[in-house]
This record gives C-alpha cells, structure tokens and sequence, in this order.
C-alpha cells in the first residue's frame, strides 16, 4: 500500500513549520551564534545523541511484522556502530566533541533533555498504538535532515579541525532512513501516524525551545502547536 500522498505532503509541512517558527532556528543565525553558544548546545545535544539507540530498540520491539522489525533492526544496527563498539553513532560524536576541544567528561545531562527522552521513550514503549509509536519515530527522522543540516553550517564554520563525520555520516544516512521509515508509515493507519509524528514533533519542539533558553537566554514558547 503506498503511502497517500497527501499524508506526506501533511508530515513535511509539519515539519517546515517548526523549522521555520521555532525560536532556536530563527537564532541559529551565523551573527547571532558565537563559540560558547555552539559550544552549550553540543554539549546538550550529547544525551540526544547517546539515546537514539534505545528509542529505536523500543520501537523495534513494538513492531508485530518482520519487515518493519527488520527496517528498524538495520537502523539500530548502523546507529551500534554495525558492532564495532568504537563505530557507534555516539562514538563518532564524542570524537567530534574530542577534536573540537570539548572535555567530555564534564558532561552532564540536562534536565530538559531527559524529560525529551522520558517521554518519548514512555510513548513509544506503552502510550502510543504500533501506528502511533511509529509516526513518533518518524518525525524525529523528518526533522533530522533539514534541522541538522541547519545546525552544521554553523558548527563547521566554528569547528574546522573536528572530526566532522558524525554530521556528515547522518547527513547521507538520513535520506535512506527517511525513505525506510515512509515506507513503514504505508502500512499504518494514517490517523495513528499523525497522531504519533505530531506527538512526536511537539516533544522535540519543547527540547528545542527549551534548548533556545539554555543556551541563549530567551524564553521559550509557551505550550505546543502540535498537541
């Protein structure tokens, strides 16, 4: 079954709107982004990095069908570093932050980004049905290419001797994961899928906009255009 074009038509708005609206990108501008600013949201963005892993794994085992479980098993198998320990998508990442100049052992999770975690985490292990859970995948999948690729102009502007391939290893992985995960959708309830992805969205929205207040001082958007 194709996924109704209209439906993904819908999903990449969705996204554009965040994109375009939300206080952190309308400040991630090359005037307005200096060293210690990059700086606080690499180091924010570390406990993203190293959860990814395990939202996959749930929702692998949320799957009742053996192409999507296996879809999401190569996903998780890439982002394992495909078994090689030092290979794992946050190794690469820590190497970045390494050869940045960054003290990763000063690292500490921010309270925002692990509320980010727990709920995505609670929603795709119990709240959400399989559609569901499935669509909350999906929008952080949607989101990665166009908020990413944002977000690393500047970082390699500031950063030119970091190792720069976890960045530009996701970069070219995502429109393969994309493309994976829409064809996952296709075999959902389109309803369900909405529902999850714009969950799913408002959960990085709030991450976002709390991010935003972190690391630049302003108050962040009061309640979600997604839920």
């Amino acid at each position: 079954m194709a996924l109704d074009k209209d439906i993904t038509n819908t999903l990449n708005g969705l996204v554009e709107g965040l994109v375009e609206n939300s206080p952190f990108f309308l400040s991630w501008k090359p005037d307005l982004v200096d060293l210690a600013i990059s700086r606080k949201f690499l180091v924010s963005f570390d406990s993203l990095v190293k959860t990814f892993p395990a939202l996959i794994a749930a929702g692998t085992a949320r799957m009742t069908d053996e192409e999507s479980r296996t879809v999401l098993a190569v996903n998780l198998y890439q982002e394992c570093g495909e078994g090689d320990i030092t290979r794992t998508h946050h190794a690469i990442y820590r190497k970045f932050l390494a050869t940045a100049g960054i003290n990763v052992s000063n690292i500490r999770e921010n309270d925002f980004a692990r509320n980010w975690r727990n709920r995505l985490s609670e929603y795709i292990n119990k709240t959400g049905s399989i559609g569901e859970a499935i669509g909350a995948l999906a929008a952080g999948e949607f989101l990665a290419q166009p908020a990413l690729g944002r977000i690393y102009a500047i970082l390699k502007a500031h950063y030119p001797q970091a190792d720069q391939e976890y960045f530009t290893k996701h970069l070219e992985l995502e429109t393969e994961h994309v493309r994976e995960i829409t064809e996952l959708i296709s075999k959902q309830n389109s309803g369900e899928v909405l529902s999850g992805f714009k969950f799913g969205l408002s959960i990085w929205e709030a991450y976002f906009n709390q991010l935003t207040e972190f690391i630049c001082g302003k108050q962040s958007v009061v309640g979600s255009r997604y839920e």
